[in-house]
């Protein structure tokens, strides 16, 4: 029992690792779901007669919105993603590429 007790209080203590692969992929959807708002933002407000007066504060909030719950969203989808995605991004040659013919 006492080596649960151990291993429960290690744990407990264990930061949370964040990957280079995570954030990545949380900027790319917090971008993206920005540019989904704004586009929303602006078609709301000059598509729909009774907010074209207020166009731009309807612009202004729904872009704060974004803003501001784009952000623990972008986190969570990072979070959630299959393990496989949060392992090191490496850039690697193609398989079909050919050798160069020469050298230059």
């Amino acid at each position: 029992m006492k080596s649960g007790r151990k291993s429960a209080k290690r744990s407990a203590k264990t930061p949370v690792k964040i990957s280079a692969s995570r954030v990545q992929i949380a900027l790319l959807f917090y971008t993206t779901f920005n540019i989904v708002m704004f586009t929303a933002a602006t078609y709301a407000g000059t598509l729909f007669p009774p907010l074209v007066p207020y166009t731009g504060i309807v612009i202004a909030c729904m872009m704060a919105l974004g803003l501001v719950g784009g952000l623990p969203l972008a986190w969570a989808v990072g979070k959630a993603l299959p393990r496989d995605w949060h392992g090191g991004l490496i850039a690697r040659q193609s398989p079909l590429a050919h050798e160069p013919a020469r050298e230059i």
